[in-house]
């Protein structure tokens, strides 16, 4: 006997364009991102109390606010 999951799993050949365009790495980037800047706006944008929260320390949240192309404050001037 099959269940749900499996019958519906068997009928699709091909995941949405909305999940085929975004491999996991992509997927991944996003939601640190967004945990990372929620996390910077909790903390009214003190680094070091952040990176504490985050378990790294302030210089990897350096590099992943680099890497990711976080600006902290964000630049408002940009549009």
């Amino acid at each position: 006997m099959t269940s749900k999951v499996e019958n519906r799993a068997m009928s699709t050949n091909s995941p949405p364009s909305a999940v085929q365009d975004r491999p996991l790495g992509k997927v991944r980037e996003q939601a640190e991102r967004e945990h990372i800047i929620s996390v910077l706006q909790l903390t009214e944008g003190n680094r070091a109390q952040a990176a504490r929260i985050l378990g790294i320390s302030r210089k990897t949240l350096w590099k992943k606010l680099k890497h990711l192309g976080v600006s902290w404050p964000p630049d408002v001037t940009k549009g």
